[in-house]
């Protein structure tokens, strides 16, 4: 298959799984987590494509989307940009200030998904996390799927779809945006 052939054949599976295995995605693992590993370059392409085979899932789901990019984006600004920066450049003796900005991070979107299943709507909730590369390099998709799975995840009424650029290395593991490899043990990939 090709790199297009690829990842669209994979978001055509998702919107399938969904409409058939509902409540059976990830189950074999033990958390609801569908993800969607896509070439990094084809993003655009692969969000307008998802956007439109998600819409045909309506209205018996409701799909709920998560924008990681403007998660973190919230989380920069409320802390402000030179003073992320600066201790970032300069830490405090015993102060790991990336490792605290993944968990700001995570825990931001963490909250987000869980407002997004909450929210009353028709249909039966899809949460899907877009524009994820907004986490690198601090941080990752399974730092999300761990912070997500450790809090509360009765909360995850539904599945949650993560768009994740990237390449698939093995059946499990995949290099987030071709750079960082991150083993999958819970949910299933795509």
């Amino acid at each position: 298959m090709s790199g297009v052939e690829d990842w669209a054949w994979k978001l055509r599976e998702a919107t399938d799984r969904v409409r058939t295995r509902y409540q059976h995605i990830g189950r074999k693992t033990g958390a609801p987590f569908l993800a969607v590993v896509y070439p990094p370059e084809s993003e655009r392409a692969v969000l307008r494509e998802w956007r439109t085979l998600a819409a045909t899932l309506e209205p018996e789901f409701s799909i709920r989307p998560v924008d990681v990019l403007d998660v973190t984006a919230r989380v920069v600004d409320r802390f402000g940009v030179s003073a992320m920066v600066d201790a970032m450049s300069d830490p405090m003796p015993g102060s790991d200030p990336a490792s605290e900005l993944c968990s700001l991070w995570t825990n931001a979107v963490a909250t987000e998904v869980r407002e997004a299943v909450t929210r009353p709507d028709a249909g039966r909730p899809v949460v899907v996390l877009e524009r994820m590369a907004a986490l690198y390099p601090v941080s990752g998709p399974r730092a999300v799927m761990q912070t997500l799975w450790d809090g509360d995840h009765a909360a995850l009424e539904g599945p949650a779809i993560l768009l994740i650029p990237g390449v698939l290395v093995e059946a499990r593991v995949y290099r987030f945006l071709g750079k960082s490899e991150e083993f999958m043990y819970r949910g299933d990939i795509l």
